[in-house]
C-alpha cells in the first residue's frame, strides 16, 4: 500500500519504479492479490476492452480462486467529472486494478485520490496553473494499473491527466502512484499500428525531453536517458517495417516505457525542463486530436526556436541527441534536428495536423501562458511570442516542409 514514508530504493529500472513494484503478467498479480487474503478486489475497466484477452484471462484467474471480484465498467473517463463518480461508484475493497489505457489509468488513478477529502479540496479549487499538487497520503487500497496500450506510462507514474472546463490540467502526487504496474502482452494484443507508433515515439521523446531542456556538458543521466532512447528506436523501426509487434517485442516495449518513468533518469534535472509538454497539452486539448499526435508535430518546430529562444531548452544538447537517434534510425534523414524529425516522421507515416489558423494559435498561447506560464515555473522563461512562434511552425499538412526533399535528402541526410 503506498505510504508517505522514504522511496523505496530502486533495485533494478524494471523491478521497482519509485515506489510501484512491476510485475511480470497476470498470473503475478493474482498471486499477490491472494496471499494478501483481500476478500474483495475491484477490477476497474474500459468499456471497450470486455473481450479483450488479458481482462478475460484477469477474469478467470480470480474467479478460479473463489476471491470476490467486482467489475466496474468505464465508458467516459478523462473528465474530472467522471473521476468524481468512478470515486463514488468504486466498492468497498482492498484491491482496485485499473485495466486499460492511459486515460482510464489516469482516471481510476484520481478517482482513488479523490476518496480523499484533502486531496479532492485541493482538485476542484478554483486556480489558474494547470499543475495541481496533491498531498502524500496514503491510499485505503492497494491500487494495480495494467497497461492496454504502450508508451503513456501512467501505469508508474505519480501524475493524471484530467479535463476541467475548458482546460486540461495535470493532478501529481507522489501518493498518487500506483503500488504495483502489471505488464501482459496479452492486455496489449489488438493495438491499432499507429497508436502502437505513436507509443513508441512517445518512449523515445520522455527519454530525450529533459536532455534537451537541460544545459551544460552531456552527464552520465543524459546518456543512460540516451541509451534508452536508441533502444525505443530500434524497436520503433521494427514496428514500423513489420507493421506491428508480436509478444515478446510488445514485453520490451512495456519495459521500456516504465523504465522512462525512473526517477534516476531525473538526476540532477531542474525542475519542468520539458516545456514542449505543455505547449502540446494545450494544443491537442484545443484541437481534440491525441496527446502524441500533438506532441510529435509539435517537436520540429520547437527544436527549430531552441537557436533562438534559450527558455525552451538547449539547441546544442538537441543536436547531440538528434546525432544519437539519426544514428539508430534505419533509413536517410537529415542531419539538422528540426528538418531531421519531420522527415521521420514523414517516413514513418505519422500523420500531420489539420491546419492551424491564427485564431487557434492565439487561444492555445492564451491558455499556455495563463496555466503554466505568467509567472508560473513551468514555462518560466518563456513568453507569449515564444508560444506563437512554435505553434506556428508545427508540421501540418499545409506545411512545405513536407514537401521539401521528399527524396534525395540533398540537404544533409544521409
Amino acid at each position: 500500500m503506498t505510504s508517505s514514508g522514504d522511496r523505496c530504493e530502486v533495485v533494478d529500472r524494471h523491478e521497482v519504479i519509485n515506489r510501484c513494484r512491476v510485475l511480470d503478467g497476470l498470473a503475478a498479480l493474482h498471486e499477490r492479490i491472494v496471499e494478501s487474503g483481500a476478500a474483495t478486489t475491484a477490477v476497474v475497466y474500459d468499456k471497450s476492452l470486455a473481450e479483450n484477452s488479458g481482462f478475460l484471462f484477469l477474469q478467470e484467474l480470480i474467479s478460479s480462486s473463489g476471491a470476490n471480484m467486482i467489475a466496474l465498467e468505464i465508458d467516459r473517463m478523462g473528465d474530472v467529472e467522471d473521476a468524481r463518480r468512478i470515486a463514488r461508484e468504486l466498492p468497498v475493497a482492498e484491491w482496485v486494478v485499473a485495466f486499460g489505457g492511459g486515460s482510464l489509468i489516469d482516471a481510476v488513478k484520481l478517482a482513488t485520490a479523490l476518496t480523499d477529502p484533502l486531496a479532492a479540496r485541493i482538485v476542484f479549487a478554483e486556480q489558474r496553473s494547470g499543475w495541481v499538487l496533491g498531498p502524500d497520503r496514503a491510499r485505503r487500497a492497494v491500487l494495480a494499473a495494467v497497461p492496454t496500450t504502450i508508451g503513456t506510462a501512467a501505469e508508474v507514474s505519480g501524475i493524471a491527466s484530467f479535463t476541467d472546463g475548458a482546460a486540461k490540467r495535470a493532478f501529481t502526487s507522489v501518493a498518487l502512484q500506483p503500488d504495483l504496474a502489471v505488464l501482459d502482452a496479452r492486455a496489449t494484443a489488438g493495438m491499432p499500428y499507429e497508436v502502437l507508433l505513436e507509443g513508441c515515439m512517445e518512449i523515445v521523446l520522455r527519454c530525450v525531453g529533459p536532455v534537451i531542456g537541460a544545459t551544460g556538458p552531456l552527464g552520465d543521466t543524459d546518456r543512460r536517458a540516451l541509451r534508452l532512447a536508441a533502444e525505443a528506436v530500434a524497436e520503433l523501426t521494427r514496428v514500423h517495417r513489420t507493421g506491428g509487434a508480436e509478444p515478446e517485442a510488445r514485453r520490451r516495449l512495456a519495459r521500456l516505457s516504465v523504465a522512462t518513468q525512473d526517477s534516476a533518469l531525473l538526476r540532477d534535472r531542474a525542475a519542468f525542463t520539458v516545456k514542449a509538454w505543455f505547449l502540446a497539452n494545450n494544443l491537442s486539448h484545443h484541437l481534440g486530436v491525441r496527446k502524441m499526435q500533438a506532441l510529435a508535430n509539435l517537436v520540429p518546430a520547437y527544436w527549430d526556436r531552441l537557436h533562438t529562444t534559450a527558455g525552451l531548452g538547449s539547441a546544442d544538447r538537441a543536436q547531440q541527441v538528434w546525432e544519437v537517434l539519426r544514428d539508430a534510425i534505419s533509413f536517410p534523414v537529415p542531419a539538422e534536428p528540426g528538418t531531421g524529425f519531420s522527415r521521420w516522421l514523414d517516413r514513418l507515416g505519422i500523420a500531420p495536423l489539420d491546419p492551424i489558423g491564427e485564431g487557434d494559435v492565439e487561444r492555445v498561447t492564451r491558455s499556455c501562458v495563463r496555466m503554466w506560464g505568467g509567472g508560473l515555473p513551468m514555462l518560466a522563461g518563456v513568453g507569449a511570442d515564444d508560444i506563437r512562434d512554435v505553434l506556428r511552425g508545427v508540421r501540418t499538412v499545409s506545411a512545405p516542409e513536407n514537401s521539401r526533399n521528399s527524396q534525395g535528402f540533398a540537404d544533409g541526410g544521409r
